[in-house]
């Protein structure tokens, strides 16, 4: 049981992903954008359509990056909402994962609590059950 919740889990999760980002991961445009740094700050700068747009990015993990490029996912009718387009950050946000391990730890304590001890009238109906005997097409 614990292993069916698992594997129903993780199969919900996957197909779950690419429709439930923001900016869509169907409709979105991927472009290279490249590092800078702006008075204490680091961001991805790209063009859309003439205009310059820019997403703020953690300073102590581009630092070192500056002057590099990085693939930015953004949707057309929203540049400004523009997104990394890397696994943690747009597939796997902190919040959601947190989120997810709860609701995993949820179902695994009611697939334990279901399985793990039967009650005694339950249990010795399993044990004396006997399948009738019916014909092959029967």
């Amino acid at each position: 049981m614990i292993k069916s919740v698992l594997i129903l889990f993780i199969a919900c999760f996957i197909v779950y992903l690419p429709f439930s980002r923001t900016p869509d991961y169907f409709d979105s445009e991927v472009t290279p954008a490249l590092i800078e740094a702006k008075s204490d700050s680091v961001f991805a700068v790209f063009k859309e359509s003439g205009k310059t747009y820019s997403v703020q990015l953690d300073q102590k993990r581009f630092q070192s990056s500056i002057g590099s490029r990085i693939e930015i996912r953004y949707e057309l009718s929203a540049p400004e909402h523009a997104k990394v387009n890397q696994i943690i950050g747009y597939w796997l946000e902190p919040k959601e994962l947190i989120g997810a391990i709860l609701i995993l730890l949820v179902l695994l304590i009611a697939a334990y609590a279901t399985t793990h001890q039967p009650d005694a009238a339950s249990l010795k109906e399993q044990i004396e059950f006997k399948k009738k005997d019916t014909g092959k097409y029967v």
